[in-house]
């Protein structure tokens, strides 16, 4: 009977998990509430998002969602997916629009897997090719403009202030509002767009799942996630279904995915098959692809050209965002060596016989292997380090001891508790990670390719950062962009700003939605400016 209940183990543990992504949903949110910040976007541009679960009566649901993105362009093809958590607060609700796109209209469309609702906002995107070239796109109307956002009237049940380069708001009632503000140059950039509620679309049951296929079968055993592109790992007991659900929803930020299964003592049973199946394309309704192009949609292109111009020279980081994987503090190597330091080494064996300190080769009847030293210890520890070979997971270099050390960029060594905890049993025995140069074939790199990818949480977060040449031109048009601040009578809001040397007039957009599901919208020229 035991034995019948652990051969469903695996199979059970990926349906589990599917079910609760779908449950997760299903269970706490109908719809999404959709703001985008601007309709005007080049190809590569960030696009800043307000993106709120709504539960059944249509108020917001402070527990969060799970929320499908689609990019959908004019024929209702699939771009691209991203998935958000509508209650995360540790990256901003973000991502980038794909490099390549050309100029045309595109959905994005939000969907709660398992809703019957999504939320729709058209965004106008223009290749940077428009830059170079005197012709008019094909699809683009030299009379159209782009739609401005219009505001409520003022309510009395709301009180807001603005000042030169301040905003100040405080509901007058015990309920909590949800605030998004823009201040912005109207004649340089796009009014943000509020999504439209529609009937879903979504033909697939979009939840994603993730199957381990383990070649034991004991509850009490580990199972170790390495995510390939992040360089770290995720871990849980096999039995611990409420676990691997619950790091899955969580985990942030998209990756290739290896996985490895140890006993109860840590010692090494074998690799996992891991089965993903993935978020799906969906084939939407399709739509009116003519761009605007008049007048001030050309002044709100030429700008963002020139914006791109001073980032490259100024290097300004006002519009970069990075992973919140790379901004997260995470221990360095305890031993970092470049082989442009050394010259003279044939080999890897050589480097690592010679120049790496706590790292020794010894040979055995199959080849060599390598022996790893604790950082503040003389002992060795008794097993072969976890060995990364341009990010792809081994245990043996085998032939790649032999690899040219010209062709290596860096050997990195983790022997010490600090930088290892985050490789959990797989550096139980230490980790070697060798870096080739970009310009040498990796051998890895046909197997790296086919390990599966897993469509993790959106995990964009902005650089805040100031520019190092006081004298260097910033041309912002947008002085700020937040969302997601929360506001009650208890816990006014004041927000600031720095003005740049954009000398038009600037406006100030905000959104204000109430904790019964209502919502206000107005905007106003900065005091300083309305008499300009």
């Amino acid at each position: 009977m035991v034995g019948r209940i652990l051969k469903i183990i695996p199979i059970v543990l990926g349906l589990l998990v599917c079910s609760a992504l779908t449950s997760l949903a299903q269970s706490n949110a109908a719809q999404v509430r959709m703001l985008v910040s601007s309709s005007v976007y080049v190809s590569g541009d960030l696009v800043a998002l307000h993106l709120v679960a709504l539960d059944f009566e249509g108020k917001p649901n402070m527990e969060g969602s799970l929320i499908n993105l689609y990019l959908v362009a004019y024929d209702g093809s699939t771009v691209s997916i991203e998935r958000f958590n509508s209650n995360d607060q540790k990256s901003d609700q973000a991502f980038l629009l794909p490099a390549e796109l050309r100029t045309g209209n595109y959905k994005l469309i939000a969907h709660i897997p398992g809703s019957n609702q999504q939320t729709e906002a058209i965004i106008h995107v223009y290749s940077p090719t428009i830059f170079s070239s005197t012709a008019l796109p094909q699809n683009a109307n030299p009379e159209l403009g782009v739609q401005e956002s219009k505001a409520s009237a003022t309510e009395e049940k709301s009180y807001w202030k603005v000042y030169e380069n301040s905003f100040r708001i405080a509901a007058e009632s015990q309920d909590a509002g949800m605030l998004a503000v823009k201040v912005f140059d109207p004649s340089l950039e796009g009014f943000p767009v509020r999504g439209t509620v529609r009937k879903s679309e979504i033909a697939v049951k979009n939840s994603g799942s993730f199957q381990l296929n383990t070649p034991s079968r004991d509850p009490s055993s580990r199972i170790s996630v390495f995510f390939l592109d992040q360089g770290l790992v995720e871990e849980y007991i096999l039995r611990d279904s409420v676990s691997i659900e619950e790091k899955l929803l969580q985990h942030q930020g998209s990756s290739s995915i290896w996985a490895y299964q140890f006993d109860n003592m840590g010692e090494a049973i074998g690799e996992v098959d891991v089965k993903i199946s993935d978020w799906k394309s969906n084939q939407f309704s399709a739509f009116d692809n003519t761009v605007p192009f008049d007048d001030a949609v050309v002044t709100i292109l030429d700008h963002k050209r020139k914006r791109k111009y001073i980032d490259q020279i100024y290097r300004t980081d006002f519009d970069n965002y990075e992973f919140l994987i790379q901004k997260s503090d995470q221990v360095a190597p305890d031993q970092v060596y470049f082989s442009k330091d050394y010259e003279g080494i044939a080999t890897l064996r050589e480097a690592f016989s010679g120049i790496i300190s706590k790292v020794s080769v010894k040979r055995n009847k199959d080849g060599y292997e390598l022996s790893l030293s604790p950082a503040t210890s003389g002992f060795k520890y008794e097993k072969s380090p976890f060995i990364l070979f341009n990010g792809s997971p081994i245990f043996d270099l085998g032939d790649l001891i032999e690899t040219p050390f010209h062709q290596v960029y860096s050997v990195s060594v983790y022997n010490s508790f600090q930088s290892l905890k985050r490789f959990g049993v797989l550096g139980r025995f230490g980790v070697v990670s060798i870096e080739m140069k970009p310009e040498f074939e990796d051998p890895l790199g046909a197997k790296k390719d086919d390990y599966p990818y897993y469509l993790g949480i959106n995990d964009l977060v902005q650089i805040k950062s100031e520019v190092t040449d006081p004298t260097a031109p910033d041309l912002r048009s947008v002085l700020l962009w937040t969302s997601e601040e929360i506001v009650t009578s208890d816990l006014p809001q004041t927000l600031d700003w720095k003005f740049s040397d954009v000398k038009n007039k600037h406006i100030i957009w905000a959104d204000l939605l109430r904790s019964d599901g209502t919502s206000v919208q107005w905007s106003q020229p900065l005091p300083a400016q309305s008499a300009q």
